[in-house]
């Protein structure tokens, strides 16, 4: 027996995880139980990190509406290699920057909604949503204009594959 791909990532910390299958990425924090780390299966993409604070703001960027919108122009939804770990390799994520205010809120943003989804407040998690595109937009240097435009493009390219 063996096990592959196993590496220091593997045992970080902190997780941002989603699955790499599907019409739509979805990303969360994990990190361990009862001081043991979570190691998630082989359909699972994940980032490792070493503190909260920066796996909140992957976290919030990865599920921006920015993010989405250019991994549906990237890859192919549906497909396989959908939300494999490649597609870090072409969206780029900005460096986080713990005195950055806007990297502080995007991890603020996404520990709120951590906790609203918990709750099932759908009205609060869509307030939080919105929060997060536009803190995200600024982290990327994207206009009000430009953030409309993409959020208006992802649910035109959403509503063409039935993701909810």
């Amino acid at each position: 027996y063996s096990i592959f791909n196993v590496g220091e990532y593997t045992f970080a910390p902190w997780k941002v995880v989603w699955p790499n299958m599907g019409n739509r990425i979805e990303a969360s924090v994990v990190s361990g139980v009862d001081s043991k780390p979570i190691i998630p299966q082989h359909i699972v993409s994940l980032v490792p990190l070493k503190c909260d604070s920066e796996a909140h703001y992957v976290c919030a960027l990865v599920n921006s509406s920015p993010f989405q919108f250019a991994a549906f122009a990237y890859s192919q939804a549906g497909g396989k290699s959908f939300g494999t770990p490649h597609i870090l390799e072409n969206i780029r994520l900005p460096k986080f920057t713990p005195e950055d205010t806007d990297h502080q809120k995007l991890s603020e943003l996404s520990r709120k909604a951590h906790e609203i989804c918990s709750s099932n407040s759908k009205d609060e998690l869509e307030a939080i949503e919105t929060a997060i595109d536009h803190a995200a937009a600024r982290a990327w240097g994207l206009t009000d204009a430009e953030l409309a435009e993409i959020r208006a493009g992802l649910k035109e390219l959403k509503g063409a594959t039935d993701a909810p």
